[in-house]
C-alpha cells in the first residue's frame, strides 16, 4: 500500500473535536441499515468551515439551514482533510478517494523536476528540466494590469477566464467560458521528454491512472456538473481524459470586478472602440472583502439552482439534473482571514500590525457572522429547491464538507517573512539557489536543487527550533546564519514523511516535496508582514484548526434510522468519494486512489456498498 494512514501525527499534534452537537438533539449512530440508492448527489464545500464552527454556540444563530441538514443526516465531528490542507489536495481527496501522496498533487503551486517551464516564461525544448507548476488563476487568459505597458507578470483576470494569450494585448482576445476554453496553454508547464514539448493540462498533472468520481459517473452514462473557484485550473477534477464533466462552470475568484447599476457583480474590464482594455478605477478583486465574495458565491448558487431546475449552469438551455454535482463557497474563508474578521479578534500589533480587531470585540466578528449567515441562507435556498421538487426530494443526497479549515481559529495569526526558511537553507548549503521551490502559507514545502541534501537540510531545520521565535520584522539572509526560529514545529522527510502518509515512498521523486515543514499553529508566511492583509491561513500539516473540518451527509431520503445522528469515529474526506459512488450504485473500486489506499466508506450512513 503506497499510503500509510497511520494517525501518529494526529495523535501527537492535535486535540480532536468535541463529540456532541450543541445545536440539535442526536442519537448514537447505528450500523449500516437498509440499502440507500440515490439518483443525485450534491457536494457543497464551504472553504474554511471547521467542525468546531458547527459546534460553537455563538455561531448557532447563523447555521439554521446547515442544522436543518444535520437533522436529516449524519454529522462527523472528527472529520479531517488532507495534510497539506490546501484547496487542491483537499478537493481531490473527496473526488478521488486518495490523498496527495497518491494523487501527486500537494498544492496548487508546486515544483516538477520532470517538466519544463511554460512558453510564456521562455520554456522550450532546449530548456532545463525543473519548473514551478502553477495551477491557479495564472492559467487563465488575462488582461495587462497596465494596458499601456503590458507585462506578463502583472495581469488581472476576468470572471469567465477570458483575455489575451500570456496577457499580451497584441495577441487576439480569447473569450473565456468559465472552463476548458479559459486555459491559456502558454502558461502550462511542458513535457518535453519525447523531443516535442507538450503542455501539461491540469488533469494530466495527476499521477498516471488517477481518476475521479466524475470519471466513474460519466463512464456509467450519468450526467455531471462542477463549479469551483478557478476557471482553468480546477479542470484538474475532470480526471483521466479531461472530459468527464458535462457542465463545468467556475468563475474566477481572483477576477477584478465591480457592481453594475443593478447591483450585479460584473467584470471591471471594458474595451474602447479599438478593443483596448479599460479598467474601472473602482475595481476590486473578489477576495478583497466579503461584500464581493458573497456576490461571487451567489453566481455559483444560481448555477446550482439552475441545474436543480433542469437547466444548464448558465440557465440558457434545458439540461438533465446532474446525477453528481459539486459547488464551492468562498465567503466564509474570506471572513475568517479578514483583518477585522475571524472569531475573538481583538487585533494584535505584535502579530499583525494591520489587524484592526473585530466588531464586536468578542466573536464572532460581524464580518464572519455575516459571511456564515449568507452562506447558510444560500444552502437553505438549495435545500428548498431540492425539497420542493417531488422528483428530487427523496432521491438526492447532500454532502456538506470543507476542503480545509483556517488557522488560527481564534485570535490573530503571526505573520513572518516568507524568505526565512528558504534563505536559512541557502545559507546552510552555501548556495543562493539551493532551494528550487518553496511553497508557503502556514506550512513550508521545500524542493531542493540537490536531493542528496535532504537529510542534511532536515536536521538543520530541526536545529533551528532551539532559537528564539522570529517576529514579523525578522528577515532571512543567504549570507548570515539565522538568529531566530521561523515558526518551525517539526520537519519531515524520507522515511518519516512516508510513515506519516505525506510521501508515496521513503525515496525522493520528481513531484513530492523533499522537505515538509510543520509550522507552529498560528504562524503564517507572507511576502511583506508589514503589509499583511490577513489574520489566518490554511495549508498546515496536522494542525487542528486547518484540518478538522465540517462534514455532514444528509437528505430527506436518508434512512430514518440515521437521521440526526452523530458518528464520533475519526474519518477522512477521502471516504466521501466511496460513499458518493455507493449512493449512486456505482463501484468505488473503479477509483484508482481507492484501490491504492484501500479507502472505506463513511460509517453510519445507512448506504450499503455496491460492486456494480
Amino acid at each position: 500500500m503506497i499510503f500509510n494512514r497511520s494517525q501518529l501525527a494526529l495523535a501527537l499534534t492535535m486535540v480532536c473535536g468535541v463529540s456532541a452537537s450543541m445545536a440539535i438533539p442526536h442519537r448514537t449512530a447505528i450500523a449500516d441499515v437498509a440499502p440507500g440508492r440515490y439518483q443525485h448527489v450534491l457536494i457543497l464545500s464551504v472553504d474554511g468551515l471547521r467542525s468546531a464552527d458547527l459546534l460553537d454556540p455563538a455561531l448557532q444563530p447563523y447555521l439554521t439551514n446547515i442544522n436543518s441538514l444535520r437533522s436529516v443526516g449524519v454529522t462527523y465531528p472528527n472529520a479531517f482533510t488532507t495534510s497539506p490542507s490546501d484547496s487542491f489536495p483537499g478537493t481531490l481527496s473527496y473526488l478521488t478517494g486518495a490523498g496527495p501522496a497518491t494523487t501527486g498533487v500537494y498544492y496548487d503551486d508546486t515544483y516538477a523536476r520532470d517538466l519544463t517551464a511554460p512558453i510564456v516564461n521562455g520554456g522550450n525544448i532546449n530548456s532545463p528540466k525543473g519548473t514551478e507548476a502553477t495551477y491557479f488563476e495564472l492559467l487563465d487568459y488575462s488582461i495587462p494590469a497596465d494596458p499601456s505597458n503590458p507585462d506578463p507578470n502583472n495581469v488581472i483576470w476576468r470572471l469567465d477566464g477570458g483575455g489575451y494569450v500570456g496577457g499580451d494585448p497584441t495577441k487576439p482576445f480569447v473569450q473565456g467560458n468559465y472552463g476548458l476554453g479559459s486555459i491559456d496553454k502558454t502558461r502550462l508547464p511542458q513535457n518535453c521528454q519525447s523531443g516535442i514539448c507538450q503542455p501539461v493540462y491540469p488533469w494530466q498533472y495527476l499521477n498516471p491512472g488517477i481518476n475521479t468520481i466524475f470519471n466513474v459517473a460519466h463512464n456509467a452514462g450519468l450526467y455531471t456538473a462542477f463549479s469551483d473557484k478557478h476557471a482553468a485550473a480546477y479542470n484538474i477534477v475532470q480526471g483521466r481524459g479531461g472530459n468527464s464533466i458535462n457542465d463545468y462552470y467556475s468563475p474566477e475568484i481572483n477576477a477584478s470586478v465591480i457592481f453594475d447599476q443593478n447591483g450585479k457583480l460584473t467584470d471591471a474590464v471594458s474595451f474602447d472602440a479599438n478593443g483596448f482594455p479599460l479598467i474601472a478605477p473602482n475595481a476590486h478583486v473578489v477576495t478583497d472583502n466579503t461584500t464581493y465574495t458573497k456576490a461571487y458565491d451567489d453566481l455559483k448558487v444560481q448555477a446550482i439552482l439552475n441545474e436543480i431546475n433542469g437547466r444548464n449552469s448558465l440557465g440558457t438551455q434545458s439540461a438533465p439534473v446532474p446525477n453528481v454535482f459539486a459547488m464551492n463557497f468562498q465567503a466564509v474563508s474570506v471572513g475568517e482571514k479578514a483583518l477585522d474578521g475571524g472569531i475573538d479578534n481583538n487585533g494584535n500589533p505584535s502579530n499583525n500590525p494591520n489587524a484592526t480587531g473585530a466588531t464586536p470585540t468578542i466573536g464572532p466578528s460581524s464580518v464572519l457572522a455575516d459571511a456564515v449567515q449568507h452562506t447558510d441562507e444560500s444552502i437553505g435556498k438549495i435545500l428548498k429547491a431540492i425539497r420542493s421538487n417531488s422528483l428530487l426530494a427523496n432521491t438526492t443526497l447532500v454532502v456538506l464538507v470543507a476542503k480545509h479549515g483556517q488557522d488560527p481559529r481564534n485570535g490573530v495569526g503571526t505573520l513572518l517573512k516568507d524568505n526565512l526558511i528558504p534563505d536559512a537553507i541557502n545559507f546552510h548549503l552555501r548556495d543562493p539557489n539551493a532551494v528550487s521551490q518553496a511553497t508557503q502559507d502556514d506550512v513550508s514545502l521545500i524542493w531542493l536543487k540537490d536531493q542528496s541534501k535532504i537529510s542534511d537540510v532536515t536536521r538543520y531545520l530541526r536545529s533551528l527550533r532551539n532559537l528564539p521565535l522570529c517576529i514579523g520584522t525578522s528577515s532571512g539572509s543567504t549570507t548570515s546564519a539565522p538568529t531566530c526560529n521561523p515558526g518551525i514545529a517539526n520537519v519531515y522527510s524520507g522515511a518519516k514523511a512516508y510513515q506519516l502518509g505525506l510521501a508515496p515512498s521513503p525515496n525522493p521523486d520528481n513531484r513530492t516535496p523533499d522537505v515538509f515543514v510543520q509550522v507552529l499553529p498560528g504562524y503564517i508566511f507572507v511576502g511583506n508582514p508589514s503589509k499583511g492583509k490577513k489574520i489566518a491561513e490554511h495549508g498546515a500539516l496536522f494542525t487542528e484548526d486547518a484540518t478538522n473540518i465540517a462534514l455532514v451527509i444528509g437528505g430527506d431520503g436518508i434512512s430514518s434510522n440515521v437521521k440526526g445522528t452523530t458518528v464520533n469515529d475519526e474519518v477522512r474526506t477521502t471516504q466521501i468519494a466511496v460513499t458518493v459512488l455507493n449512493a449512486l450504485g456505482l463501484n468505488p473500486n473503479l477509483l484508482t486512489g481507492v484501490r491504492i489506499e484501500r479507502t472505506k466508506a463513511l460509517p453510519g450512513t445507512g448506504i450499503q456498498a455496491t460492486s456494480k
